[in-house]
C-alpha cells in the first residue's frame, strides 16, 4: 500500500454555506484538513461550486419535471424530485469534474450523490477512479430523509431503497460513524449482514476543551448570562427529529425561575417561540445561530438532546469534550458515542425532565457529570487518526477491481 501514490480526494456534499454550521462541513472540515496533514491533496466540493449555467439547466428541468402529472401540485412528490435532482446534479457534476482533473477518489456524503458519481464515471473503469459513501444518517438515508421532513409513501420508500441498495453494492467502500448505524443500514437494505466494504469511522475528537474558571466566567459574561442562571443548552438544526418541543416542555416543568434554554439552530424559531410563551417560558427561551459554539459550551450548566434518531451526534461530542453534564436521548448511534459519559434516557418529556430536575438540583452531581463527560471525552481519536482510517480505506479501494 505505501507504494501507492497520495490519494487525490473530490469529497462531495450538497451543503451550501450556511448549512456548514451545523451540518457535515462542521465535521467535515477538521478530517480535510488532517487527510491533507497526511499528504493527500482533498478538494470539498458542494452546491457552492456550481456555476450558474449549471442552477440554469436544473431549474430548466425542475419545471419541466414538475408540471408532470402525478407531481404537479402533490407538495411531496415536488420536494422529492427537487431533493434528487439537487443531490444527482452535484453528483454528477463532481464525477465529471474527477474525471476530467484527476481525482482518484470521490467520497460522496449520501448516496443520492454516489448515484449522480456512479452515473457520470460509468464507463471509465480505465480511469481508475474509486468512489464511496457515507452514510450519516441512522440507517437507510431514504427513510432518514423521511424522518427528516421529505415525506415518502411507501411505494416511494421501497423504489428508493432499491435504488440506494444498488448504489451501496457498487460502492467501493461505504462507511457509517456508528457500527450501529452499519447494522441498522444492512437491515433497512434487507442485506444479511453488513458487507466487508463497509466500515465503521467515528467523527474525530472536536478542538474543544474544557474551560478554566475564568473561561467560564468570561463567556458567561460576552453571553449576558448571570451568575444565578442556569442554562441549559441544545445544539442543531430546528427540525422535527431534533424535538426540541420535548426539551422546552421538559425545561417549562422545571419549578427553578432562573432556568433559561438557549437551542442554537438554524431554521424557523416561531413555533418553539410560541409553544415556550404557551408554557411558561416566555423570555427564557433564547434561540439562534451562531459560527462558534464554544462561548455556549463554556458558559452553560447542562447540556441536552432530545433527538429522536441519530446516527452519531457531532453536538453531543462536543459537548463532552467540554466537560458539560449531558442529558441524551438513547437513541441510534447515541449510546455507541456517549457511552458513560452522559445521562442516557428514553426520548419522552417526563424522562428528559427528571433528569434535568435531578441535575439542577444537585451541584454534585452536575461536577459527577462533568468528570465522567472529560473521561470519556479524552480517549476519543483524534482527527489525524480518523484521516489515516480514511486513508487505508481509499488505498485498499484503489488495490482493488473495479466492483
Amino acid at each position: 500500500m505505501s507504494a501507492l501514490p497520495p490519494p487525490r480526494i473530490l469529497m462531495v456534499t450538497r451543503e451550501t454555506g450556511p448549512d456548514r454550521r451545523y451540518g457535515l462541513g462542521r465535521s467535515l472540515a477538521p478530517v480535510v484538513d488532517a487527510l491533507r496533514g497526511e499528504g493527500a491533496r482533498v478538494r470539498y466540493f458542494c452546491q457552492e461550486d456550481l456555476g450558474p449555467a449549471d442552477l440554469e439547466r436544473r431549474q430548466s428541468l425542475w419545471k419541466r419535471l414538475s408540471s408532470l402529472p402525478g407531481i404537479r401540485a402533490r407538495d411531496n412528490r415536488l420536494a422529492l424530485v427537487r431533493a434528487w435532482l439537487e443531490r444527482l446534479q452535484v453528483g454528477a457534476t463532481a464525477g465529471a469534474l474527477a474525471l476530467s482533473e484527476g481525482y482518484s477518489h470521490v467520497h460522496a456524503h449520501d448516496p443520492w450523490i454516489a448515484c449522480g458519481v456512479w452515473w457520470s464515471t460509468r464507463g471509465y473503469a480505465g480511469r481508475q477512479i474509486r468512489w464511496g459513501i457515507t452514510q450519516h444518517g441512522f440507517g437507510s438515508y431514504s427513510l432518514a430523509t423521511h424522518a427528516d421532513g421529505l415525506t415518502q409513501g411507501p411505494a416511494a420508500q421501497r423504489w428508493l431503497r432499491r435504488i440506494e441498495a444498488a448504489v451501496v453494492r457498487r460502492a467501493d467502500w461505504v462507511t457509517a460513524p456508528t457500527q450501529a448505524a452499519l447494522e441498522q443500514l444492512a437491515r433497512e437494505l434487507c442485506e444479511p449482514r453488513v458487507a466487508a466494504h463497509w466500515h465503521c469511522v467515528s467523527h474525530g475528537r472536536p478542538p474543544i476543551v474544557a474551560p478554566t474558571t475564568a473561561q467560564r466566567a468570561a463567556a458567561r459574561t460576552q453571553l449576558q448570562w448571570r451568575d444565578e442562571d442556569m442554562v441549559v443548552l441544545g445544539v442543531g438544526r430546528l427540525a422535527p427529529l431534533k424535538c426540541f418541543d420535548r426539551l422546552v416542555d421538559a425545561c417549562a416543568l422545571q419549578t427553578l425561575p432562573a432556568l433559561r434554554l438557549v437551542l442554537l439552530g438554524g431554521g424557523d424559531p416561531a413555533p418553539l417561540l410560541a409553544q415556550a410563551e404557551a408554557r411558561g417560558l416566555a423570555g427564557r427561551l433564547q434561540i439562534t445561530t451562531v459560527d462558534d459554539v464554544t462561548p455556549y459550551l463554556h458558559g452553560a450548566d447542562i447540556y441536552a438532546s432530545a433527538s429522536s434518531t441519530e446516527s452519531f451526534g457531532l453536538a453531543n461530542l462536543e459537548a463532552l469534550c467540554a466537560g458539560l453534564p449531558a442529558v441524551c436521548s438513547a437513541v441510534g448511534g447515541v449510546p455507541e458515542v456517549m457511552g458513560d459519559g452522559a445521562w442516557l434516557v428514553p426520548n419522552d418529556v417526563a424522562s428528559i425532565s427528571g433528569a434535568l430536575r435531578a441535575l439542577i438540583a444537585d451541584a454534585a452531581l452536575r461536577r459527577n457529570w462533568a468528570e465522567r463527560a472529560l473521561a470519556r471525552a479524552a480517549n476519543w481519536p483524534s482527527q489525524q487518526e480518523i484521516a489515516r482510517q480514511y486513508l487505508d480505506i481509499y488505498r485498499a479501494a484503489a488495490e482493488r477491481r473495479p466492483r
